[in-house]
């Protein structure tokens, strides 16, 4: 009789090795695989977005060439204004998609900070902006623990966004808050609402649904990028008419995290 307890253990163990490999390859390949999807799509937009403005600079020379023949002094300087136009349009889109890169490979080291006071910050800076709506913050909001100037970054995109829906409201009104239950922030307006089959779409980088309202559409692009360098996940809860709240998770501290326990209700228990 021979003795193969040790053969068949190492056996076993090669296998769960070899197991924990091949989930590990399967991992980085779909990982892999949804960072060239992005990547495509990043390069199909911006190529797409960038060329727009572009072709308006030739066009709009054309007729500058033309008026200047003529001597049409009026339409000269209607031609240089489109050009100018054109050429800080393309400045922003630069700018939207250099600052969309820098977030996916930057972040400072992470630090623990109460989110009401990341949110008084963001409101103090964007002061101007907020005439004449009512900001309504939540209470008891949790300590975070991430960069706490990227974050606050995201939420200027989540507020100006909300306050560009919410202009033509009677009475506008912006509240930030979180769910306890289920430990979810949220930014809420009560806007013209977004339709859910652009619930995906609007954090496409530079989509609007309304080409008319101003900006370049990246806003939402760069909040989703440092809510996922986060490891969080965003997402909209919508319908048109109805206003928009904008719905993202963000890594709690550890202190955070071990004081504040719901029940089954929800009630928050310190």
């Amino acid at each position: 009789f021979m003795d193969i307890s040790d053969r068949k253990r190492l056996e076993d163990e090669l296998r769960r090795h070899t197991t924990e490999l091949e989930r590990i390859v399967e991992e980085r390949t779909r990982e892999i695989e949804r960072k060239n999807a992005e990547m495509e799509q990043f390069v199909y937009t911006v190529s797409h977005d960038l060329r727009s403005p572009l072709i308006t600079i030739l066009g709009f020379l054309g007729y500058l060439r033309e008026d200047l023949r003529a001597g049409q002094s009026d339409n000269v300087e209607s031609d240089i204004r489109f050009i100018e136009n054109s050429v800080l349009k393309m400045d922003r889109l630069l700018t939207n998609t250099l600052e969309l890169s820098r977030v996916g490979r930057v972040i400072n080291p992470p630090e623990d900070v109460p989110f009401s006071d990341i949110v008084k910050e963001v409101l103090s800076e964007m002061n101007p902006k907020l005439n004449g709506v009512d900001v309504v913050i939540a209470d008891d909001m949790p300590v975070v623990r991430v960069d706490r100037m990227r974050v606050g970054e995201m939420l200027a995109n989540l507020i100006d966004n909300s306050i560009k829906y919410t202009k033509n409201a009677g009475h506008p009104r912006i509240e930030i808050g979180w769910r306890p239950e289920n430990a979810v922030f949220f930014v809420k307006d009560n806007g013209i609402g977004i339709d859910p089959k652009y619930h995906d779409r609007v954090f496409e980088l530079f989509y609007r649904i309304d080409r008319s309202t101003p900006g370049t559409g990246a806003g939402l692009a760069i909040a989703k990028k440092i809510v996922e360098v986060h490891g969080g996940r965003i997402w909209i809860e919508s319908e048109v008419g109805k206003g928009c709240t904008v719905c993202f998770t963000l890594p709690l501290s550890q202190k955070s995290s071990s004081e504040e326990k719901p029940d089954q209700s929800g009630d928050l228990h310190r």
